[in-house]
């Protein structure tokens, strides 16, 4: 999948939603975020398994996923959480059954 951000008018916008997002995250949380182009995360949460993907409801809040980014957490980003205001919802490294990123 080439990379887009949801609601992007286009490549540049969605590159500075991406690149605002990540700096948000860092300010946010104090940790380090990697460049890494999330497509897609699968996840087990207290039992229950989830997949999380950019363009996507958000399994747990029902918003719309803009961005998951790696850090010392998986960070999945909506528009209340992580992108505009709030922290994103975070998933364990411990979580993760399987990442499925944007191709280059």
């Amino acid at each position: 999948m080439k990379f887009f951000v949801p609601t992007a008018s286009d490549d540049d916008e969605a590159e500075h939603v991406w690149a605002a997002t990540r700096v948000f995250a860092r300010d946010q949380l104090g940790w380090e975020v990697t460049d890494r182009r999330i497509f897609q995360i699968n996840y087990h949460h207290e039992g229950k398994p989830y997949v999380a993907e950019v363009g996507e409801p958000d399994p747990r809040t029902g918003e719309t996923v803009l961005a998951i980014l790696e850090s010392n957490a998986f960070l999945v980003c909506t528009r209340n959480r992580g992108v505009v205001r709030g922290e994103p919802i975070l998933i364990g490294p411990e979580e993760v059954r399987t990442i499925t990123d944007f191709t280059v």
